[in-house]
C-alpha cells in the first residue's frame, strides 16, 4: 500500500497487491465517499445514462458508498454507492460500482477511527517486507504455500509417487523428480524467503538438494515441525516461526494471540470472549487487546466496543476469518479479549 497525498479526512492510496485491497475492504464502510477514475457507459448521444448500451468512457467519478465487495478471483474490490462527483454528462445521485484493482488509485474520505489508520500503516509496512512461501513436507508429499497477510494461500501439493516396491535407484530418481517439481514451483513464484519445514529428514535433503538452485537455496531456511499438511502449516504459524522470517506478519501475529485467547480460556485466566462479557470487561477498562472478527466490523454495536477500548488505552486487533485461527475466532462469538487484570466472573 501506498500513501500519495494527505489531507484532512482524506487518503488518497494505491493497493499494491491482494492484501491492500483486502484492507481497503474492511475500512471501507457506508456513508463513506470513494473517488476514483472508472469506467460508465454513456448513450452515444449523451442524454440519457443506460447500463445496457452505449460506449464505455473514462471518467473520474466520486460515489457516497453503499456496499462493499471484495473478489480474490478477479481480484478485485468492487464499491457501490451513488454518485456525488463527476462530469456534466452523469446525473448526481445515479448509482455506480467502483471497480478497484492492485495498482490503481483511489481516495477515500471518511472519519477515520484509530484502528483504521493502523491497518493502513501495517499495509505499507507489509509492503516493504518480503513474502513468504512455506513448503511443508516429507518423503512422500509437500505441501507449497503462500502467508499472505489475510490467510494462507495454498499454491499446489505435489506426491513423491517413491515406493518401498522399487529398488533403491528407482525411487533415488523418483526422489529427484519430486525435489525437482518442488524447485520449479518455487521459482515460480517471487517470494523473497523461503521456509523449508516437517517431520524427518526430508527437509534437510532437499535443502542439500536445491544446491543445484542456488538462487533457491540462498533465500531458504529449514525448521523441524511435528507434523505435515495443513496441521503444519498451522503449527508453523503458531510457533511464530514466520515472525522469525517476516517480523509483521499479519496471519501469523493473529494465530498466535488466538492461541493466547485459548490458553487463557483453558486455564480460566487472563481472557474474555462473547459479546456480554467483552463489554463488561471494557466497564472495567480491563482489556488489553480486543481482537474482532472481520465478518462484525460494521455491526454498529461492534463499532462502539472498538471505539471504547481505544478509549481506555486497548489495541484493537482485527482478524480474518479467511485463516484457521479466525475460523477459532469467529466460534467464540467473532469476538475476545486479552485482560490486563482478572475480574468479577
Amino acid at each position: 500500500m501506498k500513501i500519495i497525498e494527505e489531507e484532512k479526512n482524506k487518503l488518497k492510496l494505491m493497493p499494491e497487491n491482494l492484501d491492500d485491497l483486502w484492507v481497503l475492504y474492511n475500512i471501507i464502510e457506508k456513508g463513506d465517499k470513494v473517488y476514483a477514475l472508472s469506467e460508465r457507459r454513456l448513450q452515444d448521444k449523451g442524454d440519457v445514462i443506460r447500463a445496457d448500451r452505449g460506449s464505455k468512457i473514462k471518467m473520474f467519478l466520486g460515489v457516497e458508498v453503499e456496499n462493499t465487495e471484495f473478489d480474490e478471483n478477479t481480484k478485485r474490490l468492487r464499491i457501490l454507492g451513488k454518485i456525488i462527483k463527476g462530469p456534466d454528462l452523469v446525473p448526481l445521485g445515479s448509482y455506480h460500482t467502483l471497480e478497484i484493482k492492485p495498482f490503481d488509485e483511489l481516495t477515500i474520505e471518511k472519519n477515520w477511527k484509530n484502528w483504521q489508520i493502523d491497518r493502513i500503516k501495517e499495509a505499507i509496512d507489509s509492503s516493504r517486507k518480503p513474502k513468504v512461501l512455506v513448503v511443508v513436507m516429507d518423503d512422500e508429499e509437500a505441501d507449497i504455500y503462500e502467508v499472505m497477510d489475510y490467510k494462507i494461500k495454498e499454491i499446489c501439493s505435489i506426491k513423491s509417487h517413491s515406493s518401498k516396491r522399487l529398488d533403491n535407484k528407482a525411487n533415488e530418481e523418483l526422489k529427484k523428480e519430486y525435489y525437482h517439481e518442488i524447485a520449479k514451483v518455487l521459482k515460480d513464484y517471487s517470494g523473497d524467503s523461503i521456509l523449508i519445514a516437517g517431520p524427518g529428514f526430508a527437509k534437510n535433503n532437499f535443502y542439500k538438494f536445491l544446491d543445484n538452485y542456488p538462487e533457491l537455496k540462498k533465500k531458504s531456511i529449514t525448521e523441524s515441525i511435528s507434523t505435515t499438511s495443513r496441521a503444519g502449516i498451522n503449527e508453523v504459524l503458531k510457533r511464530g516461526i514466520i515472525n522469525r522470517i517476516y517480523a509483521n506478519s499479519r496471519v501469523a501475529k493473529e494465530t498466535q494471540l488466538i492461541e493466547k485467547v485459548l490458553e487463557e480460556i483453558a486455564k480460566d485466566g487472563l481472557a474474555v470472549y462473547g459479546l456480554d462479557d467483552v463489554k463488561k470487561a471494557i466497564d472495567y477498562a480491563a482489556i488489553s487487546v480486543l481482537l474482532v472478527s472481520d465478518s462484525l466490523i460494521r455491526n454498529k454495536e461492534i463499532e462502539e466496543i472498538i471505539d471504547k477500548t481505544e478509549e481506555v488505552g486497548g489495541k484493537v486487533v482485527i482478524v480474518s476469518s479467511e485463516h484457521d485461527a479466525g475460523k477459532q475466532l469467529k466460534a467464540l462469538g467473532g469476538i475476545a479479549g486479552l485482560l490486563r487484570f482478572s475480574i468479577e466472573s
